[in-house]
């Protein structure tokens, strides 16, 4: 998608959760691939009510700018970052909200953001997926020199 001068418009990333989990991310995103455009993090701090996330939400969207849409990593499914997503989607169709954020997922679509809503979130759900595996370590295997002490 491009705007009215011919530049191309991007999905705008919007990261938050617990605690300073959004700023960890984004912190950790900047340190592999530098700075990005387009890209926030709200955090849900202690003391922090609802309505005052939301709030922030909202002028979060405002200052990215001019987008193509919106895309809200959270971090857990029915917390209330997740939830006050979900209920700014509600009155933006032009957003999509996913849970379960890793580092994996957020840097695989960081230079996809043209895609489409949904192909762009499907792309996000298959590298968070990916991207949590745990180590198998393999019995090491002798080579034919380790006999000769080389």
């Amino acid at each position: 998608m491009t705007n009215r001068m011919g530049c191309s418009v991007l999905i705008g990333i919007i990261i938050t959760g617990h605690g300073h989990f959004a700023s960890g991310i984004v912190s950790t995103i900047k340190l592999l691939s530098g700075s990005q455009q387009k890209l926030t993090a709200v955090d849900f701090t202690e003391g922090m009510t609802a309505e005052e996330l939301q709030t922030h939400l909202t002028k979060a969207v405002k200052d990215l700018g001019d987008v193509s849409g919106v895309a809200f990593f959270t971090d857990i499914p029915g917390g209330t970052p997740f939830n006050q997503a979900v209920l700014y989607h509600t009155q933006h169709k032009e957003t999509t909200v996913m849970a379960g954020t890793n580092v994996s997922m957020v840097m695989e679509v960081l230079f996809q953001r043209e895609l489409s809503a949904g192909q762009f979130t499907t792309v996000a759900l298959q590298a968070g997926k990916a991207g949590v595996v745990a180590y198998k370590s393999r019995p090491r295997q002798a080579a034919a020199d380790d006999e000769d002490g080389i």
